[in-house]
């Protein structure tokens, strides 16, 4: 009995870690990065169309920033 719930359960729960995780990167990581590179170029980039565009340049943006923030406090706190 107890194999069959697991097995009903864990498709279950990798449905939700994607969503959380899909979540995470779409929200979280992309407007940290589009913040952080319109306020870098002040405003230029990215604009409209650009932000649709390179999407995952933006992504890794973020991602980066976040890494970095992260290796600042870890280090000076």
């Amino acid at each position: 009995m107890e194999e069959i719930a697991d097995g009903l359960l864990k498709p279950i729960l990798r449905f939700i870690r994607f969503i959380l995780l899909e979540a995470l990167c779409e929200f979280l990581i992309y407007w940290v990065g589009r913040i952080f590179l319109l306020i870098v170029t002040l405003g230029n980039y990215p604009r409209g169309r650009q932000a649709e565009e390179y999407e995952g340049r933006i992504i890794c943006t973020g991602f980066f920033v976040i890494i970095c923030s992260i290796v600042l406090i870890g280090v000076y706190v």
